[in-house]
């Protein structure tokens, strides 16, 4: 995907097509259809990879028979290096095996060509949703990738866990979980985390707290008991319940020492 299509309304068009003519009249319907379409133009998949390679492209649209590659061949090429770029196979020789060929090689969408202005209208829509979902798929990997980042930057333990008939499965630890509980996130990983860090005395208490997570109650700090390598410490708990409810992230703030101060100063006085 394009900076300009990232930061700005200009979608970036390669339309491949041995025929230059239509190809050109083509670009003069799209660009009609949309102001923000910039069509440029190349007369075989050679030149069209050349111009991939030269310049950042939203959208490759390609003919299907070519000199030298087809439209087929053509996009093979294409995935090999610009995986998610989307590609829409636009062809005269319209056939059951050239649209399957056509699937089975990565294409984001085919239409055939057609007489008439309506087949640019139709493939100025097909054009704005092939760019529309790959920048909405894009937008996700970057918050996921930031949720990552910040969930494993976190200075507090904390760990996710995703719910299987009511079991709450380890999905992901970070590294102060690792550090504080004395657990390897590949041994907890795919298992059960009551089974790691709750001890047999606290198992109603868990169950409860898991329950409140799966009817999409938040904790905002609550007073538990976790079992750790080093044994059982005193932890605030803190967690947030999925919008679908089928797992949750769970914060562990240690306070076992203060609780033994506590103590202490108690027996003081």
């Amino acid at each position: 995907m394009s900076d300009q299509t990232r930061h700005g309304d200009t979608i970036r068009i390669l339309h491949v097509d041995d025929d230059g003519d239509f190809a050109e009249l083509a670009t003069e319907f799209l660009e009609r259809e949309d102001s923000r379409f910039d069509t440029e133009t190349a007369t075989s998949a050679s030149e069209g990879l050349s111009r991939l390679a030269d310049s950042e492209f939203d959208c490759v649209i390609s003919d299907y028979e070519m000199p030298g590659q087809n439209g087929i061949e053509f996009l093979r090429t294409v995935r090999r290096e610009w995986s998610s770029l989307p590609f829409i196979l636009f062809t005269g020789k319209g056939s059951e095996t050239v649209a399957s060929d056509a699937i089975s090689a990565g294409v984001t969408d085919y239409l055939q060509k057609s007489s008439g202005a309506e087949q640019y209208e139709l493939l100025a829509n097909r054009i704005l949703n092939a760019v529309k979902k790959v920048q909405a798929e894009q937008q996700i990997r970057t918050e996921q990738e930031r949720s990552e980042a910040l969930f494993d930057r976190l200075s507090q333990p904390a760990v996710e866990v995703r719910y299987v008939d009511d079991v709450p499965v380890v999905r992901q630890v970070n590294p102060a979980f690792e550090d504080v509980f004395g657990y390897k996130s590949e041994t907890m990983i795919g298992d059960s985390l009551d089974t790691h860090i709750v001890p047999d005395t606290r198992t109603d208490e868990a169950t409860a707290i898991n329950e409140y997570a799966k009817s999409g109650g938040s904790l905002k700090s609550r007073e538990v008991t976790r079992q750790t390598a080093d044994g059982p410490r005193k932890f605030l708990l803190q967690s947030a319940a999925y919008d679908d409810r089928s797992g949750m992230f769970a914060i562990y703030t240690d306070i076992t020492d203060r609780r033994e101060r506590r103590k202490e100063l108690e027996q003081v006085e």
